[in-house]
This record gives C-alpha cells, sequence and structure tokens, in this order.
C-alpha cells in the first residue's frame, strides 16, 4: 500500500467518525474524501472540519472532497464506516461502489456483529474487524469535542481471511502515521468482546439512571451492578466461541474507575435528548445471545427491561 498516493474514504462523520477523520485528513491531505449530506455536507465543504481535542489538540482542517455521492470517489485504498449499528445496511450498500477487491474496510463502530453483518452484505473488499477507544462526541455546530489523553484502534483480520494479514498490518500502519493508536493484532475478536463488555455496564447503567461516571463510582449498588453486567456479558461471549480472560472483569472495572467523574456514555447522551440510540446493541442483544445460548442473565434482563420502559416514552 503505497502510502504516498493512497486513497481514504471516510463514511459517517459524527462524534467517532469526525475524530477519525480530523486525523486522517491532518496527515494524508487531499488524499482522503469524507462520504456526508445535507447541512453537514455544506459546513464541512464551507468551515471544514474543527476539532477540540485532549488528544487530538484544536484544530480545522478543511476536506479536500466532500459528497454524497460515494461512486464519484471511484475505488478507494481504505474505507473507514464509522457509522451506529443501525445504520450499517444502508452504509453497505452506499460504500460498495468505492470497494475493490483489494479494498481494506474498517468497521469502526460498536457491538460485536458489526464487522460479520458488513462482510457478508460486500460481495468483495477485505473487511477487518476493529474496536476503538474514545470519547468524542459531534456539537451541533457540526464539531467535534474529544475527551482524555487516549485514542486507541485496533485492527486484525477477519476470521478465516488470515492471508490478507499483510495487508492489514500496511493498512493499520499506514493509519498509525497519523498519531492514533492504530495496531494490528491477531487476537482482535477478543478485543471487540472486551469493549463491548465494557460497553454493556458503561452505557447501560448511565442510560438508565441519567447518572455520569461519578454517581456510578460513589455508588456501590450501581458499580455491583456494573460487575455484575459485565460478569454476565462475559459468559455469553465465551458460549460464541471467543476467547475471553477471566481477569476482563477486574480490567474493565478498573477502566471505569479510571474515567473521568463527569464522563457520560454515548446511550445515556441519546437517552437524555429522548433518543433509543444503541440499547439494543448495549442491551437487547445480550438477552437474545443469551437465550439462544440457554444462559441467564437476569440482571442484564432487569436493566433491559427499565431501558425499555424509559424508552416508551420518547
Amino acid at each position: 500500500m503505497d502510502k504516498d498516493h493512497v486513497k481514504i474514504a471516510v463514511f459517517g462523520i459524527g462524534g467517532v467518525g469526525g475524530a477519525v477523520a480530523a486525523m486522517v485528513m491532518k496527515t494524508f491531505g487531499d488524499r482522503v474524501s469524507l462520504i456526508a449530506r445535507g447541512k453537514r455536507k455544506e459546513h464541512l465543504e464551507k468551515n471544514g472540519l474543527t476539532i477540540h481535542g485532549d488528544f487530538t489538540g484544536d484544530f480545522t482542517v478543511m476536506p479536500a472532497r466532500v459528497t454524497d455521492n460515494p461512486e464519484e470517489l471511484g475505488v478507494q485504498d481504505i474505507v473507514l464506516v464509522c457509522v451506529k449499528h443501525g445504520a450499517l445496511k444502508k452504509a453497505a450498500e452506499q460504500i460498495l461502489p468505492m470497494v475493490g477487491d483489494k479494498t481494506a474496510v474498517f468497521p469502526v463502530m460498536n457491538g460485536v456483529t458489526g464487522y460479520r453483518e458488513l462482510r457478508e452484505m460486500l460481495p468483495r473488499g477485505i473487511v477487518l474487524p476493529t474496536v476503538i477507544y474514545i470519547v468524542s462526541m459531534a456539537m451541533e455546530d457540526y464539531s467535534i469535542v474529544q475527551k482524555g489523553k487516549f485514542f486507541q484502534v485496533t485492527s486484525g483480520s477477519y476470521p478465516g481471511e488470515e492471508e490478507y494479514g499483510e495487508l492489514a498490518r500496511e493498512a493499520c500502519s499506514l493509519l498509525g502515521e497519523t498519531g492514533i493508536s492504530w495496531r494490528f493484532s491477531g487476537t482482535v475478536l477478543t478485543e471487540i468482546w472486551k469493549k463491548f463488555i465494557l460497553n454493556c455496564a458503561y452505557n447501560v447503567v448511565t442510560a438508565r439512571w441519567a447518572c455520569n461516571v461519578g454517581a456510578i463510582k460513589a455508588d456501590p449498588q450501581k458499580l455491583e451492578d456494573c460487575r455484575s453486567l459485565m460478569t454476565e456479558c462475559a459468559e455469553v461471549g465465551r458460549a460464541q466461541g471467543v476467547e475471553i480472560p477471566e481477569t476482563v472483569v477486574d480490567d474493565m472495572m478498573k477502566r471505569i474507575h479510571k474515567s473521568g467523574d463527569t464522563d457520560t456514555s454515548s446511550l445515556s447522551r441519546d437517552f437524555e435528548v429522548k433518543k433509543a440510540g444503541e440499547m439494543e446493541l448495549f442491551s437487547g442483544s445480550v438477552v437474545r445471545m443469551a437465550q439462544e445460548a440457554g444462559i441467564d442473565v437476569p440482571v442484564t434482563r432487569a436493566y433491559y427491561e427499565g431501558l425499555l420502559e424509559i424508552a416508551a416514552g420518547f
């Protein structure tokens, strides 16, 4: 992969996609194209993409190309898909004209099934399962706010397609030149599940009780609920055949304790504005996977029912 002529497209310029796009554009300039529509597209074309970040710093970068028609861009070397799970099917349809046989497609999104679903929907291209750790959000003025001193991405080969490992490593190395801690891992599915286990507590508890991380750390019952939600999710993951370390719950609890007291989750922010967001992804999907595996997840089920009750009023 020739970094001097690489073609990169970013689909989904929200909180996560915007942060990724800003760093990628800052490094690769006119080799990067953004896919956006409506007022966001107009703003990006006129004013550029602005990010305010603890890790990224504050800067504005002007995109070389912004389009709502990916077909205009032709086949890309790298396509970064940064959407919420519910938008994945539409995203797959729209990015198809940019995907060639050797295009590296990174689903930079939450959940544990997106990479598989995207691979099933794309007739070509090399899907690289990916997990991102970042706290970032899109503001009303289309700027991006990134919090915390971490911006970490891990990607790896799709199961059964390890022959593309060299291309995957090259793509990860290239994206790592942006300043993002972007690494290749041979155990990426484990990494994806570890974050999912964290999200199934972090997002769910903050949304259920409309609270920030500080409120969780100050409440022994909320902390115990987080531990129970993670333990149940880890059991579900192991039933899926994923290697999940026994220390995962303790490790993820440490992440919660290290988070800033004022930090919130994407799901809690969605609930605040009366949107269901990724409630099904972080809670409902665990309940359903547990049922299919014959596993009892009483705390997860109770929280899911609580979220459903709240969301019914949206």
